[in-house]
């Protein structure tokens, strides 16, 4: 146990809990020697499905919205949240880099699944600043608010005069703006100028609001809060609003505070608490409508959210079940309900959604919500909704998705997105076996005037898109396009687009439409028995002949091969002997390859991939790509460690080898990560959606450092991992 930077334990609900006992700022080095350039005030996700919020270890916190478009409600440059208490005249700060926060022996920090607790010691006097949100309860649900409660105790053996102070300054600021690397990827919403933002502060005594107001010169940018556009012209009303006696509301040009004195005597204590959230006055909804959602907290964090997470009691394992109960709380504090599908998914977070404000890719929100099938339905299938209504009537599925519901591929044509689906919605029916989903109806993409299919259609759709828009290439493989799950892989060779797209070809593509079709075909055969419809057995019999096509060209390609190539491109194969993991994992799932081929793929990936890898394997045996200001080799998509790819590694070797699969799945645990790199902070409660390899001095480390966790990756696949072997027992 690494206490430098602190561990989990159980709170008072058997709940996981975090305490955070290092000091601020936070510094560590590489293997180099070289400072790993970690943030210096780690943060805690709080959050349910209308509400995101960042608690740093200092105090500090990042109030966010994701409803419409992804934006900071208190942005700035520095810390845009304070909180104060006075003590007979002398002032402590408590958040922040200059606060006693930062200071270990001065403040203990717990962030446990909902609620964040910091304990500080104030001569004499001990003040405990909690800060909570309130889980969702149902999938369209949950309160866009969080309550603080502070409670002060004089131990200092005389009456005390105190005053505490807690509040924020609010400022909008949608995320595609001000990001500089936005320009190098494209993104459109650059383009888009004339939005000034207008701020009306109102107050009684106990509520202070911000309204925030918007006016765009070009009256089609914004017209009206329903349709789909780039930019948000309907920002939130932001409020404070005290509970009980002991704080008043004030309200000073856009700074927003709860604040009040009271006279301790020596052993008492006094608790206060308010209200901080935001509602869109377009909804109809005000701050006491918040408030109501917010009152299951009021009773305990814990408890609100010890009613809505698995317990996951028959797991012997304390560590890893604590574990289990943690990425399931990370899920719901992540899910995301939009205002414009009127559904809610699981974002991938970290650098698309946190920093680019853009909700990428298609794939990701359908890997996010495997484990879900288990015990949460209700999100499993408002997570497929909303993802149905972002394919069009023939089948695209819209790679990205920004600003206020606007999805299209923007630079990318990705030609996985529908074999990502058809593995959700091929083991939601595996799994529930609700067959009656198949006839539910969804709008197609953009919404308004698009029409409407059954679930079913949609999946007729995407797979006559996959096998008449998509194709085949050459060897009769699927075609790449210009990404698969590598989606900067059309960076990585230059190449004119316009010849290399009809004849580029993915093995990964292929391997998971040979793996996830078989598992598919005999669903949609029983769905026909049970419901009567004469398109589940048609469509089951054209995957059928689709499937037989792709698996003799995947085993005529495979040869007398140990292993499958990676991709043609370019009128050159790559993986003829430098490993590729892409295609690997779902190679392993194929079940006309027998286990023999598969123990000895196994064997090769053993001694290429994970070759000195402490975790996982790396994406690349030796990184072979190399380009002016690439990525660097051993590091995201040229050899780093993945999640999305590692996870179904995982899945295929528990078909030949269950206690193997066991024991890759414990090596990707938090237990495990930080075991193996306890000087870092990204290795303990979250992390991106991949780590640098052992080729490279950083090993451990994200590629991008700027929003090193809360990728909703590598808390989804564990979880799903972890069901699919518990099904074997």
């Amino acid at each position: 146990m690494n206490k430098k930077i602190g561990w989990f334990d159980w709170d008072e609900q058997k709940l996981p809990v975090f305490r955070y006992t290092g000091d601020l700022p936070f510094h560590a080095v590489d293997k180099a020697g070289n400072d790993t350039r970690l943030p210096e005030d780690p943060w805690f996700l709080l959050g349910n499905y209308q509400l995101t919020l960042f608690t740093h270890v200092s105090g500090a916190y990042e109030l966010i919205t994701g409803q419409r478009s992804w934006a900071r409600l208190n942005a700035g440059s520095g810390m845009m949240n304070h909180a104060s208490v006075t003590i007979d005249g002398k002032r402590y700060d408590l958040c922040g880099m200059d606060s006693l926060a930062v200071d270990a022996a001065k403040c203990e920090r717990y962030f446990g699944c909902g609620y964040a607790k910091y304990v500080y010691q104030l001569d004499g006097v001990r003040l405990i600043r909690t800060i909570g949100v309130a889980p969702s309860e149902s999938y369209d649900g949950g309160a866009s608010a969080f309550l603080t409660q502070v409670e002060i105790r004089n131990d200092s053996g005389k009456p005390i005069r105190t005053a505490y102070r807690e509040g924020l300054t609010v400022n909008f600021a949608q995320y595609q703006f001000g990001v500089s690397t936005i320009e190098e990827l494209g993104n459109p919403v650059l383009e888009l100028k004339g939005m000034t933002f207008r701020y009306e502060t109102e107050s009684s005594e106990n509520l202070g609001e911000v309204k925030i107001s918007c006016e765009a010169e070009d009256p089609l940018l914004c017209p009206d809060p329903y349709t789909q556009t780039p930019v948000d012209g309907f920002p939130p009303t932001v409020f404070i609003r005290t509970i009980g006696e002991g704080l008043k509301a004030e309200a000073n040009g856009k700074t927003l505070d709860a604040a009040g004195e009271m006279m301790i005597e020596p052993g008492e204590s006094r608790t206060v608490a308010f209200a901080t959230g935001f509602y869109f006055p377009y909804t109809g909804e005000t701050a006491e409508d918040e408030i109501r959602k917010l009152s299951p907290v009021h009773t305990g964090f814990s408890e609100a959210w010890a009613s809505i997470l698995p317990a996951f009691s028959e797991e012997q394992d304390e560590g890893l079940r604590r574990e289990l109960i943690w990425n399931a709380y990370v899920l719901e504090a992540m899910a995301t309900y939009s205002h414009y599908y009127q559904e809610t998914k699981i974002p991938q977070g970290t650098f698309y959604d946190y920093c680019l404000g853009m909700h990428l890719g298609s794939r990701d929100n359908f890997q996010h919500a495997l484990p879900l099938i288990y015990y949460h339905t209700e999100l499993a299938k408002s997570t497929i909704r909303y993802m149905l209504k972002r394919i069009t009537s023939y089948g695209e599925i819209r790679w990205g998705e920004y600003g206020v519901g606007s999805a299209d591929n923007l630079y990318f044509t990705p030609s996985d997105q529908q074999l990502y689906f058809f593995l959700l919605i091929s083991e939601y029916l595996r799994v529930t076996r609700d067959f009656a989903f198949l006839k539910e109806k969804v709008p197609y993409s953009p919404g308004k005037g698009a029409g409407e299919g059954r679930v079913i259609d949609h999946i007729r759709n995407c797979f006559t898109y996959l096998r008449n828009v998509i194709g085949t290439g050459p060897h009769g493989l699927v075609k790449l396009w210009n990404a698969d799950w590598n989606d900067l892989v059309y960076h990585l060779i230059p190449a004119p687009y316009n010849l290399v797209i009809q004849t580029a070809e993915s093995h990964m593509n292929s391997a998971m439409a040979i793996s996830i079709l078989q598992n598919l075909i005999p669903l949609l055969k029983e769905a026909e028995n049970e419901e009567k419809e004469p398109l589940y057995g048609a469509l089951a019999e054209s995957m059928r002949q689709y499937r037989d096509k792709q698996l003799k060209a995947f085993r005529d390609d495979l040869g007398d091969r140990s292993f499958p190539r990676r991709m043609y491109f370019g009128n050159k194969p790559y993986g003829e002997e430098n490993m590729y993991l892409e295609p690997m994992g779902f190679t392993l799932q194929i079940r006309e390859l027998s286990d023999d081929f598969k123990r000895t793929m196994w064997k090769e990936m053993k001694s290429r991939v994970y070759r000195n890898e402490k975790l996982g394997a790396r994406q690349q045996e030796d990184p072979e790509f190399e380009a002016k200001g690439f990525i660097e080799k051993g590091s995201n998509t040229n050899g780093g460690v993945w999640w999305a790819l590692n996870g179904p590694i995982i899945v295929g070797v528990s078909s030949f080898d269950r206690a193997e699969a066991e024991e890759l799945l414990h090596r990707l645990t938090w237990s495990s990560f930080s075991e193996e790199f306890p000087d870092y902070w990204s290795s303990y409660w979250s992390a991106a959606d991949s780590f640098n390899a052992s080729l490279l001095p950083t090993e451990g480390l994200p590629g991008f450092l700027n929003q090193p966790v809360y990728c909703a990756h590598p808390h989804a696949w564990v979880l799903y991992c972890y069901y699919k072997l518990k099904e074997m027992k």
